[in-house]
């Protein structure tokens, strides 16, 4: 049931992404979102680059996704506890940020794998996606840093150390994506 529960939206989401991208560009919208004069490209090396970093971090975060998942019980004994309220924090921050990543994936490998598109809507769409994602992940960041502080957990705590490193795992991500942002549209 868990693994359907993460499935389904990100089979949503491509779906979504399919029918946006099959779909007959409306004049009205098209022009609500990208004026005429100014159309949109994307820099497919760029694209290329982004999906790696996702890759690259997916790698890494593996093992964090079985650690969280094994510490839930052992804590969950203590629901007050600094340590349990920080790793269920983290629990949950990290299936959002994996499911709008997903998302993230999803929807620049449909992208490159249908070309490069020469409609200036599909394109805004890809663009305007992607910024909102990175907005989402850069507050779930900055949520994580906050309830970092918040949680008084020694540091030589399991679940102190995994809060970390995936903290770091994910902030070096964005990183990559905030400054691939301003050179992947032009």
């Amino acid at each position: 049931m868990r693994v359907f529960s993460r499935l389904l939206p990100v089979l949503l989401g491509s779906l979504l992404l399919v029918a946006c991208l099959a779909a007959a560009p409306v004049p009205a919208l098209a022009e609500e979102h990208t004026p005429p004069s100014t159309a949109v490209t994307l820099d497919e090396a760029v694209l290329v680059a982004m999906l790696d970093d996702l890759i690259k971090y997916y790698e890494d975060a593996r093992p964090a996704e079985s650690q969280i998942v094994a510490l839930l019980p052992v804590y969950e004994k203590s629901k007050d506890s600094p340590e349990y309220k920080k790793l269920r924090f983290l629990f949950d921050t990290y299936q959002k940020a994996t499911t709008s990543l997903n998302n993230l994936v999803d929807m620049l490998y449909i992208y490159l794998k249908l070309g490069n598109s020469k409609e200036s809507d599909i394109n805004a769409y890809v663009v305007n996606r992607t910024k909102n994602i990175v907005t989402f992940l850069n507050n779930m960041v900055y949520l994580l840093t906050t309830r970092n502080q918040e949680y008084d957990v020694p540091a030589s705590s399991d679940v102190q150390k995994l809060y970390e490193t995936y903290l770091v795992r994910l902030t070096v991500l964005l990183y990559e994506l905030n400054k691939a942002m301003p050179q992947f549209a032009r």
